[in-house]
């Protein structure tokens, strides 16, 4: 393994890669900012923890003000490209950091009012490396001194990187003139949350380990119909339900009863649960996202099998992450055990999104892992979360609630008592 002095020394020959790349590629198309930009940020992002971490010195007010007063000129001449020192090392941080600055302004200016429908859009390239570049600030986060590069790095724009720990990450853009109604007037951002009452399960196993063949839950479509009308009413973005509780049969009915204008709906998005489905000869936990047309816009599978030492989930494991852009949100979306597995090392801390919102279903102990992931979320991104977890144990007494909610807003201390429901329905101001 390389000692830090072999790793300074290599990201200052990719600092001087990266540089004489976005010198060349910089432009006055908005491509090759874009592209000048992630090369930049990206040398900076991969740099050794010793070094970017060094980024939380730099006053916020000096960030700003260099970035304003570099001229184009200036933007790849003189850059002090020596490491010998943490006093060297900070001052190339320094020019770096400003140079991202003063590119992301220009991205900005150059670029147009028009929409993004389609990834290419936001496309950056720089070696084999690829990225999404949004211009949107953090709805959540706003930079201050002391914070780190990951957190102020940019301050109007996201990058999510094309390939987070070998998951493809893929952008979802529907048009949707509701939240461009909400995100006009400035409204909080609401999500109602449905638990679901005398909900059975009927077990099935192979030889890979159980496999959930059907849910029985009395008046279920009537239940998640008067959901979406009262959440509609109240002008909720949307709704949460979990893992497990919604079949195949009944999300086509669903599907349609929205989609004909059956039923009242106004909302911007649905989550609408998980279920246990085979595709060709191939079983996934998969959670589908519908627009609040009844629209599929994407399928979420599970990313990590649940075992509890005796029992396996037969499951194959999904291999993309979803980010949903609304007019006033950005999301991600997690399946239970994808977000509260504190084991492993999820994908999540490296999306720099508004919003995680995750169905589950299980335990104390289940949602616990939920608590501890979602304070980790809050403290490095400031990305809040909304867990809807269906109680379930094979060891139930009666006495348990009927389910979760975690709705993480704040860095404050949550005990996993607070979060029991024995009411299946309620809004959320996230």
């Amino acid at each position: 393994m390389p000692n830090i002095k072999l790793l300074e020394a290599q990201w200052l020959s990719d600092v001087k890669q990266a540089v004489a790349f976005a010198e060349k590629s910089f432009g006055e198309d908005v491509v090759s900012t874009r592209n000048a930009l992630y090369a930049l940020w990206r040398t900076v992002d991969q740099s050794p923890g010793s070094i970017r971490d060094l980024f939380r010195q730099f006053k916020e007010e000096d960030l700003a003000k260099a970035a304003e007063d570099i001229t184009a000129k200036e933007l790849f001449t003189n850059l002090p490209l020596v490491v010998g020192s943490v006093a060297e090392r900070t001052k190339l941080l320094y020019a770096l950091a400003v140079r991202i600055r003063a590119l992301e302004a220009a991205l900005h200016e150059i670029s147009g009012d028009e929409p993004i429908r389609h990834e290419n859009q936001c496309l950056a390239t720089y070696g084999k490396a690829e990225a999404f570049i949004l211009l949107r600030k953090p709805r959540h986060r706003t930079a201050a001194t002391k914070q780190s590069f990951r957190r102020r790095g940019l301050v109007s724009s996201r990058v999510f990187p094309r390939l987070i720990k070998g998951y493809r990450v893929r952008l979802l853009l529907p048009d949707d003139p509701r939240g461009r109604k909400r995100a006009a007037a400035r409204q909080a951002l609401s999500f109602g949350a449905g638990l679901f009452e005398n909900m059975k399960f009927d077990v099935g196993h192979d030889t890979d380990g159980f496999f959930i063949r059907d849910v029985s839950i009395p008046g279920q479509l009537a239940t998640i119909r008067d959901h979406i009308a009262v959440a509609s009413s109240s002008e909720c973005h949307g709704i949460v339900y979990p893992e497990l509780t919604i079949t195949r049969d009944t999300l086509l009915q669903i599907r349609d009863a929205i989609g004909t204008g059956e039923w009242k709906c106004d909302l911007s998005v649905l989550v609408a649960g998980s279920r246990h489905e085979e595709i060709e000869k191939q079983r996934f936990n998969i959670c589908s996202i519908l627009s609040g047309y009844g629209e599929e816009i994407a399928q979420h599978r599970k990313l990590l099998q649940y075992s509890d030492g005796d029992q396996v989930e037969s499951i194959q494991l999904g291999d993309e992450l979803q980010i949903l852009i609304l007019p006033d949100a950005i999301f991600a979306f997690g399946i239970c055990l994808d977000f509260c597995n504190t084991s492993e090392d999820p994908p999540y801390a490296d999306l720099d999104v508004d919003y995680v919102l995750v169905p589950s279903c299980g335990n104390e102990r289940t949602m616990s892992g939920h608590v501890r992931r979602s304070a980790e979320y809050m403290d490095k991104q400031k990305t809040r979360t909304l867990v809807v977890q269906q109680f379930y144990s094979e060891r139930a007494t009666g006495d348990e609630p009927l389910g979760y909610v975690l709705a993480r807003c704040d860095d404050l201390t949550i005990q996993v008592k607070d979060l029991e429901k024995c009411n299946p329905w309620e809004i959320y101001n996230i």
